[in-house]
């Protein structure tokens, strides 16, 4: 990589921190999903300015084709954030069913007086 590759990619990587920071400030992204993302860009930052660690990565697991292993940890890590992402939505869905009916039970008697014909 030539100096001009390195200074590109410390900028985009400086706009993207300002950006999750940002989002976070808005309170638009929550702080846990930050530290996934910041980790994210630090392992994919580290793996474009030492382009040597992906191939020596791939050699010793016996792949031919180095850029298959990166197609590999990208897809399993995606697989491993919808594996995650459901479960927040499961969890989500329950806790909102749980309110659901506390809400019901609580105006119960107030909906049948207004529903009661007179």
């Amino acid at each position: 990589m030539t100096g001009q590759t390195h200074a590109l990619l410390a900028g985009l990587t400086v706009v993207a921190v300002a950006v999750i920071v940002r989002l976070v400030r808005r309170q638009v992204l929550k702080a846990k999903y930050t530290v996934l993302w910041l980790t994210v860009g630090l392992v994919l930052a580290v793996t474009a300015s030492v382009p040597t660690l992906l191939d020596r990565a791939a050699d010793r697991l016996g792949i031919w084709y180095q850029p298959t292993l990166f197609m590999l940890l990208a897809i399993g890590f995606l697989m491993l954030l919808a594996m995650h992402f459901s479960y927040e939505l499961s969890r989500m869905e329950k806790r909102i069913r749980a309110l659901a009916e506390e809400v019901a039970l609580l105006r119960g008697p107030e909906d049948e007086n207004r529903r009661a014909p007179d």
